[in-house]
């Protein structure tokens, strides 16, 4: 299974999980939290330690979609993410920088409740974007019992007939492997459980080799 690793805490500490990890990760994010406090050159830093991975700037966009996409793209992004709640025109441009620089596009469904996933189908299928992403962390899923609510998610996410290639993300785990395997998304986004982790090779290990 196809892995990448979000980087949302402090930029050392991340840098130094990724190394240890770095045979089992695809794609290397630079978090949300990452960019407001070290700015878009944690962008350009990541890319030069990891000149062999894909980095993913996780922008959210909600505005801007083509300037702020093409500025990130020229920075060393790889691939950039815009809200599926975001105007379709945001969305549009987005598309449209990844597609004239050669680089990836990324819809992200946070904050839309999985039953409310099919509603977005048509828009982001006929957008053109690389990646849907299914985000399964926050509010919706933490009221009890949450692991039953992000089973059913996952298995959700993979039957409402996304066309981009889907992605898992948020509070993964790997008891969660069943469903993930359910799903088969084209790969899984893993944060804290491998930042936090006292053996995060030992769980990427698990992933990779699911």
């Amino acid at each position: 299974m196809k892995i990448q690793y979000a980087i949302d805490g402090a930029l050392g500490e991340g840098i130094r999980v990724a190394h240890k990890i770095e045979e089992y990760v695809d794609i290397i994010e630079v978090g949300d939290g990452v960019l407001q406090r070290e700015s878009l050159r944690a962008i350009t830093l990541l890319k030069q330690v990891f000149p062999d991975k894909k980095i993913l700037a996780d922008l959210k966009l909600m505005d801007g979609g083509y300037t702020l996409g093409k500025e990130a793209y020229a920075l060393g992004a790889d691939i950039v993410t815009v809200c599926a709640a975001a105007d379709p025109d945001c969305i549009a441009g987005l598309v449209r920088a990844a597609q004239e620089v050669g680089k990836e596009s990324w819809v992200d469904l946070i904050g839309i409740e999985p039953r409310h996933y099919r509603d977005y189908v048509a828009a982001v299928n006929a957008s053109g974007a690389d990646y849907v992403c299914a985000h399964l962390s926050g509010r919706l899923f933490r009221d009890e019992p949450g692991i039953y609510a992000r089973k059913d998610a996952i298995r959700l996410a993979g039957k409402v007939g996304f066309v981009p290639k889907l992605v898992l993300s948020g509070g993964l785990t790997t008891e969660y492997l069943p469903e993930i395997l359910e799903c088969c998304p084209h790969h899984v986004n893993l944060g804290g459980v491998l930042t936090r982790a006292k053996d995060p090779v030992r769980i990427a290990k698990a992933f990779f080799e699911a």
